[in-house]
């Protein structure tokens, strides 16, 4: 059965993708950061700043990501909700869970 999504749930859309985003870069950072901390001692003499900037962006790039990915969303689903009323909406299929 088709049905058309006319409207989505800004705040909700923003807070799963956001969180999505979050997570995923979390995980990609983690390896990241192992492989620039083993560099480090092999790296001319710079005050310890790159340990010390990986170590922390760590932990800072998926806040980063999280608070910009929220944003950009929320204006995405509230531009949607705006362009839906003027086409309609976007088709889609639908089949029931038994």
């Amino acid at each position: 059965m088709q049905q058309r999504l006319k409207k989505i749930s800004a705040h909700s859309l923003a807070i799963h993708v956001a969180l999505v985003f979050a997570i995923l870069s979390l995980i990609f950072m983690l390896p990241f950061t192992f492989l620039m901390t083993s560099m480090v001692p092999n790296m001319p003499e710079q005050n310890g700043m790159p340990f010390m900037f990986t170590g922390a962006m760590t932990f800072v790039m998926p806040f980063f990501y999280f608070v910009f990915t929220y944003i950009f969303t929320l204006i995405m689903a509230f531009i949607y909700n705006l362009l839906a009323k003027l086409t309609g909406g976007v088709k889609v299929t639908l089949e029931a869970n038994d």
